[in-house]
């Protein structure tokens, strides 16, 4: 056991030494790829280069000794760790790209050797082992006085059917934060633009047919609509729903004033933008005018899908079951409002990202149409607000 442990210490001294090597070659040098890994050059091959990444706390590398000998660190993770040391002492060097998503980073210097160092007014304090510096857990939602979670949760219970003044009293009774209740409503017009920008960037694994539906919502200053007793009027707007057969994944949540073919095409036109190209087979519709042309209608070089008609619940050649359900999911959120007050109103959209990234299917076995539709994301409001956020801060300015 003893020259066991003595072969491996030599190795790695020998690896470590041979990164030291590696590191001081002025011909060629290591350098930090866009996406935060690090290219190091083979000591054996002038055309070849290895990659090494730090995931979480450990680094791994892409070449042999590390692969098939399962070892914590290689000559190249050595070359890295030394390359990443020395721009800590560089002046005036850019700072380096955060190389994990829950790596923390050094706000003086940039290094990623940061350690916990007790708390202070409830948040993590970190401390810096290269210049010291000592900073408090950085939140999310830079410059705002309330927490993600807290943002998140109330996004959480809004969308899942709670009224904004109960979502208000439920967070002063079980947190003692008193918001207003329009507080939150401002939470909502802000970062649901954000997390539909993320989410719309995905790219779903379709099937070959798509259901189409639209239902009524309450909207000030829509048209008029006599009610079911046939006494008074309402105004109302009409909100169309585009949703995958396979996964049920609901491609598009579009409000339009009218029950027309402009609205019908604008629904139509957003699924088509966030299905990336997977264009269906077959349509199933119900007989509303509005989908008639609608193949024609999309400008889809190529494309002339099968537009099945007059569906419905129990009809022999097609059924529109899986979207009437939708219907269903979708009026017991809007039953509990008094009424939408714009045609921008994120709530649609909101709507539509509970349903398809939130909101567990039975039908599903357990899993949301986003992860049936093969994006493995955790079924939650925070983790959808932390990777637009993440999203949008690297995105060029």
């Amino acid at each position: 056991m003893s020259d066991q442990n003595s072969t491996n210490n030599f190795n790695s001294d020998a690896r470590m030494t041979r990164g030291l090597s590696l590191f001081e070659n002025k011909g060629r040098k290591i350098h930090e790829n866009e996406d935060g890994s690090f290219s190091v050059p083979s000591q054996t091959s002038s055309d070849l280069s290895y990659e090494v990444r730090l995931l979480g706390s450990r680094f791994v590398c892409t070449c042999p000794d590390f692969e098939q000998r399962e070892i914590e660190f290689c000559k190249h993770i050595h070359a890295v760790r030394l390359w990443v040391a020395s721009q800590t002492f560089l002046k005036e060097k850019p700072k380096p790209k955060v190389f994990a998503e829950d790596a923390i980073q050094c706000p003086k210097c940039a290094s990623i050797r940061v350690i916990k160092f007790g708390h202070a007014d409830n948040k993590q304090v970190f401390k810096c082992r290269d210049c010291g510096k000592k900073f408090r857990e950085i939140s999310l939602l830079r410059k705002a006085h309330y927490s993600p979670e807290l943002v998140t949760l109330t996004l959480d219970l809004y969308f899942s059917g709670i009224s904004l003044r109960k979502v208000a009293r439920m967070v002063s009774a079980q947190f003692h934060i008193d918001i207003h209740y329009s507080t939150i409503y401002v939470w909502i017009e802000k970062y649901i633009p954000r997390i539909s920008e993320y989410v719309n960037s995905l790219s779903p694994q379709l099937s070959e047919s798509w259901h189409a539906d639209e239902l009524f919502v309450k909207m000030k200053r829509g048209i008029d609509h006599v009610t079911s007793d046939k006494r008074s009027y309402e105004h109302i707007a009409f909100l169309w729903n585009v949703m995958d057969r396979k996964t049920r994944f609901l491609l598009a949540s579009k409000l339009s004033r009218y029950r027309d073919d402009n609205g019908a095409f604008q629904a139509f036109k957003e699924a088509r933008n966030n299905s990336h190209g997977q264009y269906p087979e077959k349509i199933f519709v119900d007989g509303a005018n509005a989908y008639k042309n609608i193949g024609v209608g999309m400008h889809v070089k190529g494309w002339n899908p099968q537009v099945i008609a007059k569906v419905g619940i129990k009809k022999p050649h097609a059924t529109n079951n899986r979207i009437e359900r939708l219907n269903g999911t979708l009026r017991e959120r809007v039953k509990v409002t008094r009424g939408w007050k714009s045609m921008e109103t994120p709530l649609a959209e909101g709507q539509r990202i509970h349903y398809n990234f939130v909101k567990p299917h039975a039908s599903l076995e357990g899993m949301t149409p986003a992860q049936r539709a093969g994006l493995a994301i955790p079924n939650d409001w925070m983790t959808l607000l932390k990777q637009s956020i993440n999203r949008q801060r690297t995105l060029p300015s």
